[in-house]
């Protein structure tokens, strides 16, 4: 009887830890919790959880991942609302916003990838590409203000060197939204209006950044656009953000 009941206990045990094992992988397979705002460090296990363990997208449709995208693209999660909070220092804001962008465009990469497949993700992707460029303009906002406070730094010299680097990647992160914004065939009018107005509301923090070869090609693209659109609405919107480049008429 004693035998038995070792038997029996060891193999509960053993019962206890493969469920355990199994609880912990599927752990790994959930989602970032949407209860509270994510942090950077969220980004990078979804991320990593799509990479790796075959995570699918987030998704609008999707009533079980709709919960998911709403919070990776909230202005309330950690990074952006700190780097936007100037009532916390320049090193506490650009340390909180900085880490958010690799992962961020590493997900709009995954999401692109997918949409060129045919998969119905061009609404996330829009909405993804304003919330990155919003992001970026934030960290081009308090990049200057950051390194001043580096002057005394033996890696004085690498930091400029990075910030021209993060400078000129800004450059090229405006333009590809404003391209996106011709590409009829993937996003609908909806998506496009949403970019526009995200590309105006960034748009103080990259126009000091321009050079006038980056105003001349926007404002090339914006006006081939303008003259092949048919919907007013539209027309008028692109006509805004054209406008706003080329003569640097900024929204307060």
């Amino acid at each position: 009887m004693g035998q038995l009941f070792k038997i029996l206990t060891s193999s509960a045990w053993l019962l206890l830890c493969v469920v355990l094992a199994v609880q912990s992988a599927n752990a790994q397979k959930r989602y970032p919790s949407i209860d509270d705002a994510w942090d950077a460090t969220d980004y990078r296990a979804l991320v990593q959880r799509v990479e790796n363990d075959g995570l699918a997208l987030p998704t609008l449709s999707g009533e079980a991942t709709k919960p998911v995208f709403e919070r990776m693209v909230h202005v309330d999660n950690i990074p952006l609302r700190m780097g936007l909070n100037k009532e916390l220092s320049i090193t506490v804001r650009y340390q909180k916003l900085k880490p958010l962008l690799q992962p961020l465009h590493q997900l709009i990469i995954f999401y692109s990838n997918e949409a060129q497949k045919g998969k119905p993700y061009a609404t996330e992707l829009a909405r993804l590409k304003v919330y990155e460029t919003k992001a970026a303009g934030a960290l081009l906002d308090i990049g200057e203000p950051y390194l001043a406070t580096l002057k005394e730094d033996a890696r004085y010299q690498t930091h400029v060197a990075l910030l021209d680097q993060m400078k000129s990647g800004a450059r090229e992160l405006y333009s590809g939204l404003v391209k996106s914004m011709t590409e009829t065939s993937l996003y609908s009018k909806s998506n496009i209006l949403v970019m526009i107005e995200g590309a105006q509301n960034a748009l103080p923090s990259y126009h000091p950044i321009f050079t006038d070869q980056d105003r001349q090609d926007l404002t090339q693209t914006l006006t081939q656009q303008i003259s092949t659109t048919t919907d007013q609405e539209l027309k008028t919107a692109l006509t805004e953000l054209h406008d706003a480049i080329k003569h640097g008429r900024m929204r307060t």
